[in-house]
């Protein structure tokens, strides 16, 4: 499995038939937070760029790339997180998967 995948041992085709929706949502918000990511690094590069020429520190960069990786990214994470669960449960229980499914 390459990397751009998600870790598990259902198939992409189970998958995206048992729940369609599920397998959507949770593309989309990998998506958007790879992008939030790139935006937030970015924004902190672009923060540095005069400080570059010189010696001092870019503590605005800083202060960018750690609010947004906090404020902005960590609850993206969370979100993605919870929402694959709730996708993977989903394909278990299309699956009647015993060993997947909450006690």
């Amino acid at each position: 499995m390459d990397s751009t995948q998600d870790e598990s041992r259902f198939t992409r085709s189970d998958r995206e038939r048992f729940d369609p929706l599920g397998y959507r949502r949770t593309h989309w918000i990998r998506w958007a937070l790879r992008v939030v990511i790139l935006l937030v690094a970015g924004a902190a590069l672009a923060a540095a760029y005069p400080c570059l020429r010189s010696a001092d520190f870019p503590v605005a960069s800083l202060i960018i790339y750690s609010a947004g990786m906090v404020f902005i990214s960590m609850p993206l994470c969370l979100l993605y997180e919870s929402a694959l669960k709730v996708h993977e449960l989903t394909v278990a229980n299309g699956l009647g998967d015993l060993a997947s499914k909450p006690t």
